[in-house]
């Protein structure tokens, strides 16, 4: 390689460099535990919320982070989550995942869940409290 050669490679790996130091930094998120909870939909079931996990309709299980941008909270799931023709949901790893909506943080009363057709809301399942034993 010709001095040229080293001159252009340095040149470029520094250009690389500040660029890299110029873009924003990741958004560590929220603790995923302030939306725990079931969340029901007549369509497809549960989505259940346990510190970080999402457990689709008592099956597949999927992580997510807690976000907030400029339009409110979101689940930024690890893998694309959506509906499955009404009868259930559909998790692809191979396709970009699509951002949950909250109405509120902490304890949102539900999940907007975007689909072809609109949104599936999904409820926030309040547990029944059995009176206590006499």
């Amino acid at each position: 390689m010709n001095r040229w050669g080293w001159i252009g490679g340095a040149a470029g790996l520094a250009a690389v460099a500040l660029a890299l130091n110029f873009l924003p930094s990741r958004d560590p998120g929220l603790p995923a535990g302030q939306a725990d909870g079931a969340y029901v939909n007549y369509c497809c079931g549960t989505i259940e919320l346990r510190d970080g996990e999402m457990v689709l309709g008592g099956g597949q299980t999927v992580g997510f982070e807690l976000r907030v941008d400029e339009a409110g909270p979101y689940l930024l799931p690890d893998a694309y989550v959506g509906t499955w023709e009404d009868r259930g949901f559909e998790v692809d790893g191979t396709r970009t995942s699509v951002k949950l909506r909250l109405d509120r943080i902490p304890e949102p009363s539900r999940i907007d869940l975007p689909a072809a057709r609109g949104w599936y809301r999904f409820e926030r399942k309040v547990p029944v409290k059995l009176p206590e034993p006499r």
